[in-house]
């Protein structure tokens, strides 16, 4: 097999190749914790994950295969040391990069006042957030105002899930709310902006009698 010949027998091509079958390993590995545990469902979309995938393809795809591809000679007696550099520096980019990923991984979409947030892994609620997230089985949740706290920060035992306040979402007026014309029907969905603070085209696409939330929007 090829990944079992010894280096020499090896040309340029031959070493790209055998180096970039053993990082779509690791690339499918990281792709499924991604897609499934870090980023999932509609989180991947509404936290960036096409980002944090792309990440994973110039470190893991790129970086160590090009640098094969480059240094690669037979021929030459360091060789072994120079492979063996090139996947150190590969595998210290990929664990940062992995570690980056991780630590900025997305936790839940919620509705708070007038528009949906995403939660983040580094924000001040991530704790409390992942036990609510535990607790309930969900990544959605409904942030439930009351008066005693009106202008504190935000408290994760106000975090409930979203299903059951859907219908209240889907009666709300808000500012950050425009009707979907997909349709030419009355009851056409609803786009509620996402992030408002710091994004302008990026929505949540609600359905109007239910208020569930149906998918990710970007204008």
């Amino acid at each position: 097999m090829l990944l079992k010949k010894p280096l020499t027998e090896y040309n340029r091509y031959q070493a790209f190749a055998a180096h970039m079958a053993i990082s779509l390993v690791i690339f499918f590995i990281l792709l499924v914790c991604i897609t499934q545990y870090w980023y999932p469902g509609i989180l991947f979309d509404t936290g960036n994950g096409w980002k944090a995938v792309g990440m994973i393809v110039g470190i893991d795809l790129i970086l160590g295969p090009l640098l094969t591809l480059i240094v690669f000679n037979h021929n030459k007696s360091s060789l072994k040391l120079d492979l063996a550099v090139i996947a150190l520096v590969q595998a210290a980019a990929l664990i940062y990069g992995t570690w980056t990923i991780h630590q900025t991984r997305p936790l839940a979409l919620a509705f708070i006042n007038t528009s949906f947030s995403t939660i983040y892994a580094n924000s001040e609620l991530a704790n409390a957030i992942g036990s609510n997230i535990e607790e309930y089985n969900t990544h959605e949740f409904y942030y439930l105002f009351e008066e005693s706290t009106t202008g504190k920060e935000l408290s994760a035992d106000q975090f409930k899930p979203y299903k059951d306040f859907a219908e209240i979402v889907g009666q709300m007026i808000s500012p950050y709310r425009e009707r979907h014309f997909l349709s030419t029907k009355e009851d056409s969905n609803s786009l509620f902006r996402l992030d408002p603070l710091s994004s302008s085209n990026n929505y949540i696409e609600i359905d109007n009698k239910t208020g569930h939330i149906i998918q990710f929007v970007k204008k």
